[in-house]
């Protein structure tokens, strides 16, 4: 019985383990302190995004590819997102806010290309809108308050 006991509470500071990294994101992600999503951006692009680009866009994929160019530099980029349909078009949560580089590019030139499901489409009349206004706000209603997310990029189908 003592050995149960010891068993558990391995597992029980394993699981607080896992957890507090979590809920710094949370935190972290929910006070919009810029230090703090700046270095979770980073983290982001270098090392997650790394993983999450070897699917996106493909058949069946979890994540789509948004195409779009910087507005300052003219570079070209491909960021990984997570889009639903909504009406005739598309929207993609902003959990770091309306300063999102991608989105502000593709606010800027008003289009972009986006690889979902095997596919590339155009989009266009691309703007930040409050996520309240989206399906995203019917659809994931517990996952935008818990990480407190405001806006969202809503993006139609070119025509």
């Amino acid at each position: 019985m003592k050995a149960l006991g010891t068993v558990a509470a391995v597992i029980g500071g394993i699981l607080a383990l896992l957890a507090v990294p979590l809920v710094v994101v949370i935190v972290g992600v929910r006070s919009g302190d810029r230090r703090f999503i700046r270095a979770l951006t980073r983290l982001q692009r270098d090392v997650v995004n790394k993983g999450a680009m070897q699917v996106a866009g493909q058949p069946g994929a979890p994540y789509a590819v948004v195409e779009h160019v910087g507005r300052r530099s003219g570079t070209a980029y491909e960021t990984p997102v997570t889009p639903i349909r909504d009406g005739d078009g598309w929207v993609i949560a902003l959990p770091y806010g309306d300063e999102t580089a991608w989105a502000r590019n593709v606010v800027a030139a008003g289009s972009a290309v986006l690889r979902f499901d095997g596919e590339r489409r155009a989009v266009e009349g691309v703007e930040i809108v409050p996520i309240a206004d989206t399906a995203l706000a019917g659809q994931q209603p517990g996952v935008i308050k818990l990480f407190g997310i405001r806006w969202a990029v809503r993006m139609s189908d070119a025509a």
